[in-house]
């Protein structure tokens, strides 16, 4: 899909000539032949394929070919498959008009398309810089996000309510799916940071002094969000330490459990295995009162270990 967004127009158009023509942004969502045509044209350019944006080399990142400026970050967007492979995200810069190749739709970018239609860009490097704002911006909001399910995963955690031990083995899986997305928006945020820091030190002449300070700002923010990643970090760690030592208790209680029933359980079938014998010389046999006097050592078996047991308080 190729979605252009011009200069002084206040909604986006889709697949237009002469809106091509106008534009000052091109974002194209898994183009197809047609759609990379007309973007290649209308920046006077080739667009990279997808193989060359996923390329992972540092050289390959940022270039800057006379008055074009190329942006390649191999993990950026999570794809829809289900299966959470990150797909990249290529940049194409000219003093006149903005190119975006991705594969896989993404809140930063869905924001910076509101902020277009709010603000309406002037100029291509204007919607560049805010590209990259709109970046932080998402990142932060969705490591908050995360960052207030981690704190209800721990008031799940250390809850006494009833059923507690049911939900530690869900409290696992979502710990592993927080810690999932928060990789992947490591991973997107490390090529976003590296690009933008070398763009920062090699930036082309016709990047304003005050467009620049606002690309440094937001690489600033990125290297902000490192530190609050490794908070998330420390805390997903300690909530999976936590969970597991409460399942661990869990199990030692269930153990517990055994041993004193198997405790408790011994001296009674010992002595109704001796009593039950079929040997005429078993004395008890003739007692008039052996029958009772079997079931009284009996109950006395099981009743003594459960007495040691709790003045023991190992219940």
């Amino acid at each position: 899909m190729l979605t252009t967004y011009p200069a002084q127009s206040p909604k986006p158009g889709q697949q237009r000539d002469s809106a091509v023509g106008r534009a000052i942004w091109l974002d194209l969502v898994d183009p197809n032949d047609e759609e990379r045509k007309q973007a290649a044209a209308a920046l006077g350019a080739d667009l990279p394929m997808r193989d060359q944006i996923s390329a992972i080399e540092l050289s390959s990142r940022v270039r800057v070919e006379d008055e074009l400026l190329r942006i390649n970050i191999p993990a950026f967007a999570r794809a829809d498959s289900g299966q959470g492979v990150l797909t990249p995200l290529g940049i194409l810069l000219s003093p006149s008009l903005l190119v975006t190749l991705r594969y896989a739709e993404s809140p930063a970018f869905d924001r910076l398309a509101k902020t277009a239609e709010e603000t309406h860009p002037g100029t291509s490097v204007d919607a560049f810089v805010t590209l990259f704002e709109s970046v932080a911006g998402s990142a932060a909001d969705h490591m908050q996000e995360l960052s207030a399910e981690l704190s209800q995963l721990s008031r799940e955690t250390f809850s006494d309510r009833v059923g507690h031990s049911g939900t530690l083995r869900g409290v696992l899986f979502q710990i592993g799916r927080i810690q999932r997305h928060v990789t992947q928006i490591r991973s997107a945020l490390l090529g976003v940071q590296r690009g933008l820091s070398h763009l920062c030190d090699t930036a082309p002449k016709w990047i304003s002094r005050q467009q620049l300070t606002r690309l440094q700002v937001a690489l600033g923010d990125l290297k902000s969000l490192g530190e609050f990643d490794q908070q998330l970090d420390d805390k997903m760690q300690f909530l999976l330490d936590a969970a597991l030592g409460f399942i661990n208790n869990d199990q030692n209680d269930i153990m517990k459990v055994l041993t004193i029933v198997s405790v408790v359980t011994i001296p009674p079938m010992i002595l109704a295995g001796i009593w039950g014998m079929n040997f005429k010389t078993i004395h008890e046999y003739d007692w008039p009162y052996g029958y009772v006097f079997a079931l009284t050592m009996i109950v006395l078996s099981m009743l003594l270990p459960l007495a040691w047991f709790k003045w023991k308080k190992w219940f």
